[in-house]
C-alpha cells in the first residue's frame, strides 16, 4: 500500500539500517563556520532572563569594540613608525660618518669652549681694565673660538677647501695671539722669570688649541640637522606605537575579564541545554562570539 505523498518516506539500506527521515517542511540548518555550535538561542534566552545579564553582555561587546579600535590605532601607529624609520635611514645614509646624537655633540663642543674660559681670562687680564672689562674680553674670546669651531664644521660640510684652510689659519693665529697675551700677563704678575712665563703661556696655548680641535671633531661627528629631525620623529612615533601596544593589551585584559564574568553566570544556563561533554565547546563558542571572532 502506498503512503500518502505528504508523509516522509523511510529509506532502508540493505543491512536494515534506516536513513533519517527528511521533512520537506523543515528547512535544513546551516552549519556554523569553523564547526562551532550555535549559541545564539542560549545567549538570547540568558539575556532575556535578567536585565543585568544583558547589561553585562553589552559591556563585553562594547569592550570588544574598544579592542578593535585600539588595534586599528596600533596598526596605524606601527605603520607610521616604520615609515619614519625608513625615512631616517635614507637621510642618515647621506652622511654615514655622522651618527652621534646632535644635542650631545653640541654639548661636548660647548664644554670644550667652557674649559677654555680660564686660559682666555688670563689673556683678557693682560689687556688691563677692571673686572667687568676683563669679563667682557673673556666672553669675546670664547665667542670667537666657538664661532671658529662652527665655521670650520660648516665649511667642511660644504666642501669649501680654500675657505676652510683660510679659516683654520685665522683661528690658529687667534690662538697664538691669546698665547702672547697670556705670556704678557704671566710675565707681569709672576716673579719666577721669563722661562716660567713662556712655559705657562705655551701650556695654556696648547690646551686651548687641543680643546678647539676636540670641539671641532665633536661637531664633525654629530648628525646633521635633517637626520636629527628625522630621528626625533622616528623616536616619537615609536613611543606612540609602544603606547598603542600597551593600550591594546590593557583593553584585551579588560574584555577578557568581563567575558569571564559573563561566562561564569552563563555556565549554569548552558548546562540546561547541553551535556557536560558539550559544555567546553559551547563556552568556547560563546567566548568567540563575545570577542567578535565569529563575525569575520
Amino acid at each position: 500500500m502506498l503512503k500518502p505523498a505528504n508523509q516522509p518516506i523511510d529509506h532502508k539500506f540493505p543491512n536494515g539500517v534506516s536513513r533519517p527521515r527528511h521533512d520537506p517542511q523543515r528547512p535544513p540548518e546551516s552549519p556554523r563556520a569553523g564547526g562551532q555550535p550555535d549559541t545564539t538561542a542560549a545567549v538570547r534566552a540568558f539575556n532575556n532572563a535578567n536585565r543585568a545579564h544583558e547589561d553585562l553582555w553589552s559591556r563585553v561587546r562594547h569592550a570588544t569594540d574598544t579592542v578593535r579600535h585600539a588595534r586599528d590605532e596600533k596598526a596605524e601607529a606601527e605603520s607610521l613608525a616604520a615609515e619614519a624609520d625608513a625615512s631616517h635611514r635614507v637621510v642618515q645614509a647621506e652622511h654615514p660618518d655622522r651618527r652621534a646624537p646632535r644635542i650631545r655633540q653640541l654639548l661636548l663642543a660647548a664644554l670644550t669652549i667652557a674649559l677654555d674660559g680660564l686660559a682666555c681670562n688670563f689673556a683678557a687680564q693682560a689687556l688691563g681694565g677692571g673686572p667687568r672689562e676683563t669679563l667682557v674680553w673673556t666672553a669675546l674670546f670664547l665667542a670667537v673660538l666657538a664661532a671658529g669651531e662652527l665655521a670650520l664644521d660648516v665649511y667642511q660640510e660644504r666642501q669649501r677647501r680654500a675657505g676652510w684652510r683660510f679659516l683654520a689659519g685665522g683661528l690658529g693665529a687667534f690662538v697664538a695671539m691669546l698665547g702672547v697675551l697670556r705670556y704678557s700677563f704671566l710675565i707681569t704678575v709672576g716673579t719666577e722669570g721669563p722661562v716660567t712665563a713662556v712655559t705657562g703661556a705655551a701650556l695654556f696655548t696648547a690646551a686651548t688649541a687641543c680643546l678647539v680641535l676636540l670641539g671641532y671633531r665633536a661637531l664633525r661627528a654629530a648628525e646633521t640637522a635633517a637626520a636629527w629631525k628625522a630621528r626625533r620623529r622616528k623616536l616619537a612615533l615609536e613611543r606612540k606605537a609602544r603606547a598603542a601596544h600597551g593600550t591594546v593589551k590593557a583593553q584585551i585584559a579588560r574584555r577578557d575579564r568581563l567575558a569571564d564574568a559573563y561566562l561564569s553566570q552563563l555556565r549554569t544556563s548552558l548546562l540546561q541545554s547541553c551535556t557536560a561533554s558539550q559544555l567546553a565547546a559551547m563556552e568556547h563558542a560563546v567566548r568567540m562570539h563575545l570577542a567578535g571572532k565569529d563575525e569575520r
